[in-house]
């Protein structure tokens, strides 16, 4: 059965925590098989994390995964923020490294199949972790990429929601060579709307995503036929998604960026490409 899932941000305003809940409530329509909320930086505004992951699930009814990182926590403050979600509700996690304030601070963990092994241990968690279809910015090599996906697999982590992608046939690559190497577990691709083409290009350049020649064009002759950003960046979206349920995939996960309109768009898109599947399959 096909299904989206959701990433959202913790609002840090009143009016950005009630554009958060609205949001949640109204992709909440598309059940999404789970929905997930960022951590700070280094470990910042853990409490609001939690707060925005408890009243998300409690609010939608929608399963929710807390992300958390190892940097910047010691391994007890880690335990007892796990114990605090356990407790609360929240079965799941995306474990991540994340990025440290303090490059001078000894990280708890030596990397992040010991921290996923580590939140198993405490708990029975569903874990999600990373991937990379276009490869980590500081990995050496595809190979050692996927040797570090296999280590996390194998402390136990559930599922890997790759990082944002344009080109699909990247992804597609990434699934094959994973599966030879002993990859099992689900590999959900990661979608991003472009809200702002040049941001996203900025972003893209910092963690090695492509984008393609094909979007670069789209945008150039938008802008000359008068179409809008919004409308250039529903079209390419409906195209990607598209593409990947005809390709098999029955889940996308959607980064949100905490607004309804191009995520409306990814969602509608790829549940009903799997419903002409569906059709095309009981005519057959």
């Amino acid at each position: 059965m096909a299904h989206v899932s959701f990433e959202y941000f913790p609002g840090r305003s009143e009016k950005a925590k009630d554009q958060l809940e609205e949001t949640v409530l109204l992709l909440a329509e598309y059940q999404p098989e789970f929905q997930s909320v960022t951590y700070g930086a280094g470990g910042s505004d853990q409490q609001g994390s939690f707060d925005a992951v408890v009243s998300m699930q409690t609010s939608s009814g929608v399963p929710t995964a807390s992300h958390l990182t190892y940097t910047g926590s010691s391994k007890e403050e880690i335990q007892e923020f796990s114990n605090k979600l356990w407790e609360a509700g929240i079965k799941r996690i995306v474990a991540l490294r994340g990025d440290p304030r303090d490059c001078t601070k000894e990280l708890p963990f030596s990397d992040t199949p010991e921290f996923v092994a580590a939140l198993k241990k405490c708990h029975p968690f569903e874990i999600a972790v990373a991937c990379y279809p276009e490869i980590h910015p500081k990995a050496e090599s595809l190979d050692e990429d996927l040797a570090v996906l296999k280590a996390k697999q194998d402390a136990g982590a559930s599922i890997a929601i790759t990082q944002f992608f344009f080109d699909n046939s990247s992804f597609y690559k990434f699934v094959s060579q994973a599966r030879a190497s002993g990859i099992t577990i689900p590999i959900i691709p990661g979608i991003l709307p472009i809200y702002n083409f040049s941001k996203v290009c900025e972003m893209a350049k910092s963690c090695g995503t492509n984008v393609p020649e094909y979007i670069y064009e789209a945008y150039a002759n938008g802008a000359v036929c008068g179409s809008t950003e919004l409308e250039i960046a529903s079209e390419l979206l409906k195209s990607q998604v598209h593409d990947l349920a005809y390709a098999g995939y029955e889940s996308v996960h959607i980064y949100t960026l905490n607004r309804v309109p191009l995520a409306r768009v990814a969602s509608e898109a790829f549940l009903q490409a799997h419903q002409e599947l569906s059709h095309q399959l009981q005519v057959a």
